[in-house]
């Protein structure tokens, strides 16, 4: 027998409910409600006010600390049941946030857990793995980053505190954590001195042309500037976190995206900071120009943008 198969469709109760009167209708509801107490918990949710809400939310946070911290210590730990109040608070709610929430503290009392009675086996942090990714999912599928800003602070501090624990857990965490869409500069490790000096050349160089008319409209060019620049650093700080590969289209995807700028503006810009690199030393390119065949150190901007440009080779 399947599962479900000595179960009513839902046709056969649509059409036995049909049969009934108002009043046979409310007592059944009555009667329900009573004894189903997962039916109580989607009743309130649906029809009773926020208190109540926020008390059937910390019912299912305790019923998640319990799983981990209970008060009867001879009760056999089980992560499935944590998981399970997790799932079936899914059920009951469609407020996004509160999920979230929930799930993050799943990933929290978890760490928790492990920082109290030590290293756990691999299939624990592999589920609570697979919860923080859960979380980071969810945060990204947002239209934009009002939820992701309400919870950063807290995903960061769970890969800071799982430093030091077995199984490769710290570093899984730490991937996921690099996955989050809505990154800003602020959440990464760069050189501010450095990027501001990159911004005041890249608007030096590009403030004095001539071509670049119709790209800014209710925008300064030190704006533009700016966003392009720190998306930049943002996308490089995930590719480096990871030791990856990538593509000249998956950076500019990836500024675009979140700029909304096009990718021939992002393709002036960045050239101008693979200048500013140039110029200081921190690569080189050697070769010939395709235009004189000079064999000095030089610079191809975008094409049909502007002239090459060489530098001496020190």
């Amino acid at each position: 027998m399947k599962n479900g198969e000595h179960l009513l469709s839902e046709t056969e109760v649509k059409n036995i409910l049909k049969e009934k009167s108002r009043e046979e209708l409310l007592e059944l509801l009555i009667e329900s409600y009573k004894t189903i107490p997962l039916l109580k918990e989607y009743i309130s949710v649906k029809y009773g006010s926020q208190d109540n809400i926020e008390k059937i939310f910390e019912a299912y946070k305790n019923k998640i600390y319990n799983v981990f911290f209970p008060k009867n210590m001879k009760i056999q730990f089980k992560i499935s049941d944590a998981k399970k109040a997790v799932n079936e608070f899914k059920k009951l709610f469609s407020n996004e946030k509160l999920t979230i929430e929930l799930m993050l503290y799943y990933v929290e009392i978890s760490i928790e857990f492990t920082n109290t009675y030590g290293d756990i086996n691999e299939a624990f942090y592999n589920s609570v793995a697979a919860m923080y990714e859960a979380v980071v999912s969810a945060i990204n599928k947002q239209d934009d980053s009002e939820i992701c800003n309400n919870f950063k602070e807290r995903l960061k501090a769970v890969v800071d505190d799982t430093n030091g624990m077995g199984w490769d857990f710290h570093d899984e965490l730490s991937d996921i954590c690099w996955e989050i869409k809505w990154l800003d500069l602020e959440d990464i490790e760069f050189d501010e001195e450095e990027v501001k000096n990159i911004k005041e050349y890249i608007f030096g160089r590009l403030e004095k042309r001539k071509d670049l008319t119709g790209f800014y409209k209710n925008i300064t060019l030190s704006e533009v500037v700016s966003e392009i620049v720190d998306a930049d650093e943002v996308f490089v700080a995930k590719m480096d976190s990871r030791s990856m590969d990538y593509s000249n289209d998956e950076e500019f995807d990836f500024i675009s995206n979140r700029t909304g700028y096009s990718e021939e503006l992002i393709e002036i810009i960045l050239w101008q900071k693979c200048c500013y690199e140039m110029e200081n030393d921190y690569w080189e390119y050697e070769g010939k120009c395709s235009k004189c065949g000079n064999s000095k150190l030089y610079i191809k901007e975008v094409k049909g943008l502007g002239k090459e440009i060489h530098i001496e080779l020190r």
